[in-house]
């Protein structure tokens, strides 16, 4: 290493960079992905739900004056507010899970299970959304002619069950992946993540997404306020 350093000196290139500049630049690398991940999962937690509130997507039981409200062109720019809202917690969704999938787990399937469910978890919440919307935009973009109302009713709630019947089954089984497999996460987190999991399971039914939403922001928190792991899992079979 003398010599190759003195050559490298002699000829004007300097000195190679040691294990400790290279482990630095890691750790650097290590502590900015996870500021990203805790951000993304705080902006999953905390823009779901006012995107949903400002999108107000008619559900529950038929009702043709709550249809015609939503198309109605004074609605517009709350679609529009909820439409940008929402696509940023779907990356917040897949900052925090492409973190977790890769910090947390060894070199066998659980990872890629992890991220793979979290990838089509996030597809499913944007491709849901742009179902339950269409009969909106539809109006908005082309200004074409008004949809019948049972049939606007019912691509809304096809949307929905899009983002949440196939949505919450992907995430919930990214969280169990993370509960089963990421070995090096602390034990609370694999236990939180495991019981959210099982919930997520039912988010057709809405109201158990509202704990996906909530483990969001605890785990952004935990990621902000925390350091990342001194060295990676070890590597599990497949």
């Amino acid at each position: 290493m003398v010599t190759v350093n003195r050559l490298n000196e002699g000829s004007g290139l300097g000195a190679l960079p040691s294990e400790s500049d290279a482990y630095e630049r890691k750790c650097g690398v290590m502590k900015r992905d996870r500021k990203l991940a805790g951000i993304g999962a705080i902006i999953f937690g905390g823009l779901f739900i006012p995107g949903m509130i400002f999108g107000n997507v008619p559900g529950g039981d038929y009702d043709a004056g709550d249809v015609a409200d939503f198309v109605a062109s004074g609605h517009r720019t709350n679609i529009y507010i909820s439409i940008a809202l929402l696509a940023l917690a779907v990356v917040g969704l897949l900052l925090v899970t492409a973190y977790l999938s890769g910090t947390y787990f060894g070199e066998g399937v659980s990872g890629r299970i992890a991220w793979g469910t979290g990838l089509l978890a996030a597809a499913a919440l944007i491709i849901g959304l742009g179902v339950a919307y269409t009969p909106a935009m539809s109006l908005a973009v082309g200004g074409g002619p008004s949809i019948d109302p049972e049939v606007s009713y019912t691509i809304m709630q096809a949307g929905l069950g899009v983002m949440f019947f196939v949505g919450g089954i992907m995430l919930g089984v990214s969280l169990l992946a993370l509960a089963l497999g990421g070995h090096a996460a602390p034990t609370w987190v694999r236990l939180v993540s495991g019981l959210v999991g099982l919930l997520a399971l039912f988010s057709i039914m809405f109201f158990p997404f509202f704990a996906v939403l909530l483990w969001g922001l605890a785990i952004g928190i935990w990621l902000l306020a925390s350091s990342p792991p001194d060295k990676a899992p070890t590597p599990q079979a497949a």
